[in-house]
């Protein structure tokens, strides 16, 4: 089983720069971008950083409430949990960035979050977002 782990306050400012490097701001912009597109709810917030025990970066929207997504891409519509909107999100940017930048880093990112996604409790919505 994943787990993931609370980045500390104290550490947030090196999180997104270990894991992508020059491209750590336009990953956080793709994570923002796709939140919005996909969700007509989300008009900023807060984000939590986690590792994950596969050697994953995770951007969580640090949000209790469920969120409507809709994906007009595959014809998806269904509530899910900040967190699961967000793996789904996250999943969205790595390809995004991966696209641009054929990092290899990006492709296990990429995969590794996919493993935790297919484990979510949410798995199946964040399958049907995704696909």
């Amino acid at each position: 089983m994943i787990t993931k782990s609370l980045v500390e306050e104290k550490d947030r400012l090196n999180f997104l720069p270990h894991y992508f490097g020059e491209n750590y701001l336009r990953y956080e912009l793709l994570v923002f971008l796709f939140a919005d597109k996909f969700c007509d709810e989300y008009h900023g917030g807060y984000w939590d950083f986690y590792h994950l025990s596969n050697s994953c970066p995770l951007m969580v929207l640090s949000s209790e409430s469920c969120h409507k997504v809709v994906n007009d891409m595959n014809f998806f519509t269904d509530a899910m949990s900040s967190e699961a909107m967000s793996v789904g999100v996250n999943i969205f940017a790595m390809y995004a960035l991966l696209e641009e930048t054929r990092d290899s880093d990006l492709i296990h990112y990429y995969r590794t979050l996919k493993e935790f996604a297919s484990e979510h409790i949410e798995a199946s919505k964040i399958m049907r977002f995704i696909d």
